[in-house]
């Protein structure tokens, strides 16, 4: 049966292939490669649900990371890919899970070749039975070098090269964490009642503003993130008040503050809570981009999420 299985995606390929899949970019553990573009439906059993385990972050060579699908309860097979990447893989579909008692299911161990490009991309899951491919489900995920930092919101920017750019992040109360200002907390004004001097803690907090005046970091990334400091014992918070990131609308945007000879810098952002991919983004920095103002709300925006 799985070799007419197979048959089937291959055919819905339009091509017959022995090729391993071994210089695939998406690399599937004991699955079977299917070359060439992820086919469109013919008429077969539609994935329902992907997802990446335990979060969707997959670091870059490394085999760490799971997908589990939920697929239309016809379904013998699934085929996973990459959108935008050539090579799917055709995984045994299971009995349903407990939370899905009337769907099929489908896992499998997921790893990235060390030629993946860093930041997000769409990982496509379909059904196949008898009469072919299914209508096809999709799931944001993040390509990593090294995980994001630890923390209740953390916002990142990464991106090679020797460009000099800046992470603005700005918070539902307006506060703005870039190079020039590092937290997202507003101190007191002038004539207004001080504070714990510690506030300062529940702010959104610039780890870092790398490439800074064209001085190159070995592999750029700016983060900005919000968390609990905590006393020696590892359990008490440094500030009194447990506070969590402000609820409502958070900006993120990139500024180039200087290309630094280079022609272009590709960059990508992503925002995280508690570890889990909210939303990410590409896009690409340009000399134009350094001549426009610099400072608080500059840059180009990357995304907007709402916490």
């Amino acid at each position: 049966m799985r070799a007419a299985l197979v048959l089937v995606v291959v055919a819905a390929c339009d091509a017959a292939s022995s090729e391993l899949g071994l210089e695939a970019l998406l690399q599937v553990e004991g699955a079977q490669f299917v070359p060439g573009p992820f086919p469109a439906s013919t008429g077969g059993p539609a994935g329902v649900q992907v997802t990446v385990q335990p979060r969707a972050i997959v670091e870059i060579g490394r085999t760490n990371s799971s997908v589990r699908g939920v697929l239309e309860r016809e379904a013998r097979s699934a085929l996973l890919g990459v959108e935008g990447y050539e090579g799917a893989w055709l995984v045994p579909a299971g009995p349903p899970d407990l939370d899905t008692p009337d769907l099929a299911s489908a896992s499998a161990s997921i790893a990235l070749a060390d030629a993946f490009p860093p930041g997000p991309f769409t990982l496509l899951l379909a059904g196949v039975d008898e009469r072919g491919v299914g209508e096809t489900t999709s799931t944001l995920a993040m390509a990593e070098l090294e995980p994001p930092a630890e923390g209740l919101l953390v916002v990142v920017l990464e991106w090679p090269g020797a460009a000099d750019l800046d992470l603005h992040v700005v918070d539902p109360n307006g506060g703005e964490a870039w190079s020039d200002k590092p937290n997202t907390y507003e101190p007191p004004g002038p004539g207004e009642p001080p504070v714990d001097p510690r506030t300062y803690l529940i702010g959104g907090r610039l780890d870092r503003d790398a490439n800074r005046a064209c001085r190159r970091d070995g592999r750029p990334r700016e983060q900005v993130i919000w968390t609990i400091e905590l006393q020696a014992d590892g359990m008490t918070p440094i500030f009194p008040m447990d506070v969590p990131p402000p609820s409502g609308t958070y900006t993120v945007r990139v500024d180039a503050r200087s290309m630094c000879g280079d022609a272009s810098a590709p960059w990508h952002a992503a925002a995280y809570a508690n570890g889990q991919l909210i939303t990410a983004a590409r896009g690409i920095a340009l000399p134009d981009d350094v001549l426009q103002p610099h400072g608080a709300g500059a840059g180009v925006l990357a995304f907007r999420f709402d916490l």
